[in-house]
Parts: C-alpha cells; structure tokens; sequence
C-alpha cells in the first residue's frame, strides 16, 4: 500500500487545484460536447453530420456525456480523470521497471504538473483519452500481452490520429528487435480494433466517411507557425524538451524511446497543420524514459537522486505558478450562467456564432443551431462548405441568437463585437441585430469579450 500513498500525495494537489476551477471555456471541448448529444438523439458521425475525425472520441463522448447526465461542467471532469489514470500508470510502469519509489514520483510529477498537461487537462478534446489508450498499450507490451496492445493502440490513434508516431514506434521496435511472433499478434490487435470500429461507417456512409477524415485533415492549412509551437515547447517543459533529445541518443541503450523521438520529430516536420496540444502524444514516453537519462546523470555525473529531484521540483514549481498566474482562466467564460439565463429568457428559435461556445450553448439550452451549423468553423467557410452571407441573411431573419468573439479595450480607444468575419457578415449583424449581453473573457489573442446578439424584435 506504501507506493499508493505515495501516488495519492503527487496527485491530491493537482485535482484540488482542477476541481475547484471547473467551468465552461472557450474551447473544441463544446463541440464534442454537442456531438455527444447528437449521437445520444440517434443522429450518426459522417452519415447525419461533418466529424473530422475517427470515430471512437465521438462515441466516447456519449457515454461520458451519459456519465455526466448531461452537466458539462462533469464532461470537461472527464480529461482530468483520464489525466490522473495515465499518472498512474506511468508510476506503477516507471516502479515495476526500476523497483525505486523516487524515480517513479519523479516520473509522475514529471507528467501530471508539466506545462502541457497543467494546460490541456482543462479541456476534453479526446487527448488525454489517446494518452491513456496508448501508456495501455505500452503496459500490455511490457506484459507481452501483444494482442491486448495492439487494440489499445489502435483505440489510441483512432482517438487521435496524430497518435501516429506512436504506433509506428511500437512496429518498428518490434521489426528491429525481429520479434515476429509479437509482430503477428500485435498487428492481428490493430486489425481486428480497426475493422470492428471503421467497418460500421465504411458500409453505412463510407463516401462522407473517406472525405470527412483524409479530403479534410490531409489538406487542411497550417494554422500555427511550427517555429512557434517548437518554442513554446522548449521554453513551458525544458526538462521534456532534455529528455526529448537525450532519447534521440539514446538508441543503444534504450531503442524504444529513441523511435519514440525520432518519429514525434519526423510527424512534426512532415505534417503541415501541427498544434500545441498535438504534442500530448509524446509526453507520457518522455516521462516513462526519465529512469534512463536519471542512469545517465548519476553515472556519467555522479550526481545524486536527491540532487535530480530538487532540479524536478523546481521545473515543475515553475510550471505550476506560471499555469496558475497567466492560464489558470484562460478561455473560461465566467459569466455563462448569465448567457444561458438570457438565451432560456428569450427564447430564440435559432442560434448561431463562434464555434469554441455555441455548440454548447445550444444543448445547454434545447435552442438548435440555425440550418444545423453545429459547428461553424472558419475552414468550412474557405472551402466553400457554409456560405457567411446566406447563413448571415437567415439569422437576422430567422428569430436568432447569434454569439460573436468581441474584443474591448478603453484605452486604446478600440471597441469590436464582431470578430469573426470569416463566419459573419458583421455589417448586417450591426444594422439587423442589438447587443443585448457583453461578458468578458481572458482568451487567446484579441478576444477578451463574448457578445450576444438579438435579431428579433420579439
């Protein structure tokens, strides 16, 4: 019982910290939430709605969405549940592995106070559920148990598709290593996980199924500059970044996280559209190597496990007061409450707007989104797939609600509540609707208001 103590102690900071800021944000979080709610009313990914993604996070959504009862607050409880799982596995893999109670805290604190999880564990994106299918898959490969570890890596990256560095790490480890009889098993796990779950949507909608996924994300700009993504890396999680280089060295004395770098670098050139949050796939394999590069430090440097610890400690310490001072809030939309008093007030037949809120918003509610835009993302308008003048024309015609990104700042004399202009025709919204509710946010850029607009007299 010793070593759960021990666990219970890293975590209890940490889910005091999340619980007691639970909340609605600004995030893909709402639009998984509203896809939960459409496949529990009987309407199916692909075939009755765009879902640009596999299948299993939208049916994972459900069920937590039936968890919940329908609270969203409890849906966005679920990514820091799955966060909490994946800590402990990666200290009962770490301690089976080193039999040392101080490496496997070091290697859970390593993950659950990173920036990047301190960050991402605020939303419920499917990322911390890819995270846990894959630190599955790689417990059941340590047991070769291939079979069982191959589902759970197949679970994973028809999560989250970019999961995919990890599964060509797990093949080609087996490949080099010439385990042929691990490679059957395993790959035999891949295949039947993935006719079990595609082979439903290949019959029933296969068309909307091929386009949705590959004509979407395979040409899909880049969003973010990766030089960017890269130093945000390097700077919020130092000691991954040292751990992420040391593994690409690494590779005679352990050559599984050494695949595990080298293929998180080759996705991360090659694939044009990378995120941030993207990068959760390699975290919990950085954390898991930690034993070999502390080996490393006290061979090579003589320098004690104690000594390597407080250097940790004082990494995530940073982490955990710059996440608390400048993101802690970040998208949480405080005034919610008094949004969705409003909208249950007024009772619009349609709403429609920003898609990091509105999906929510409309579940929340029971108002439906206006020509079933449940998602009015700003690509599906560059590819011609929502026009913002027709949709625009509707709304101020329709009895709607629309809810727009605003930014407001008095000293600089700026005052905007329309900021997408790529999903609206804002000059319309002004002339045709009335700002009837202003609430602030601290989010992403210039936005620091969310308006609601009335196009309705009534």
């Amino acid at each position: 019982m010793k070593k759960y103590y021990f666990f219970i102690a890293i975590i209890l900071p940490f889910v005091l910290l999340k619980i007691t800021n639970l909340g609605i944000r600004l995030s893909d979080t709402n639009i998984y939430f509203n896809v939960a709610f459409r496949i529990l009313q009987g309407q199916l990914p692909y075939k009755d709605f765009f879902f640009a993604n596999f299948p299993i996070f939208a049916y994972i959504s459900s069920f937590y969405y039936f968890l919940a009862f329908g609270n969203i607050n409890l849906f966005y409880l679920t990514s820091i549940i799955e966060t909490i799982i994946v800590t402990f596995f990666i200290y009962i893999i770490s301690y089976a592995k080193t039999k040392n109670y101080l490496i496997s805290i070091t290697s859970s604190l390593l993950y659950i106070y990173s920036f990047i999880i301190l960050s991402t564990s605020d939303h419920q994106t499917g990322v911390s559920t890819a995270s846990l299918f894959a630190i599955l898959a790689f417990y059941f490969l340590n047991k070769e148990k291939s079979f069982i570890s191959g589902l759970f890596i197949a679970l994973s990256i028809l999560t989250k598709a970019y999961f995919l560095p990890i599964i060509l790490s797990f093949l080609f480890y087996l490949l080099i290593k010439k385990q042929w009889k691990r490679i059957a098993s395993f790959s035999l796990g891949i295949i039947v996980t993935g006719i079990i779950i595609l082979l439903p949507f290949l019959i029933l909608s296969s068309k909307e199924f091929i386009n949705d996924i590959f004509g979407f994300s395979l040409t899909r700009p880049p969003g973010l500059l990766k030089t960017d993504i890269a130093w945000f890396f390097m700077t919020k999680d130092f000691l991954f970044f040292l751990l992420f280089l040391f593994n690409l060295i690494n590779f005679k004395k352990n050559l599984f996280f050494s695949l595990v770098s080298l293929f998180s670098l080759l996705f991360f050139l090659g694939y044009q559209d990378i995120y941030y949050l993207y990068l959760n796939f390699l975290t919990p394999f950085l954390c898991l190597s930690f034993y070999e590069m502390n080996s490393f430090i006290k061979k090579q440097l003589g320098v004690q496990e104690m000594v390597i610890l407080t250097i940790v400690l004082f990494f995530i310490s940073l982490n955990f007061f710059v996440y608390i001072d400048n993101y802690r809030n970040l998208q949480k939309v405080n005034g919610i409450d008094n949004i969705i008093s409003i909208i249950k007030k007024l009772r619009p037949n349609y709403l429609y707007g920003y898609n990091g809120l509105t999906p929510a918003l409309s579940v929340i509610t029971n108002v439906p989104a206006l020509s079933n835009v449940n998602d009015a993302y700003v690509y599906f308008f560059r590819r011609g797939m929502y026009n913002k003048e027709t949709l625009t024309d509707q709304a101020v015609s329709k009895k709607t609600i629309i809810i727009t990104q605003g930014a407001e700042y008095p000293e600089y004399n700026i005052k905007q509540d329309v900021l997408d202009n790529e999903i609206l025709n804002k000059e319309k919204v002004y002339k045709y609707c009335k700002n009837i509710l202003s609430v602030p946010v601290k989010a992403e850029g210039n936005t620091n208001r969310i308006n609601l607009f009335k196009c309705y007299q009534n």
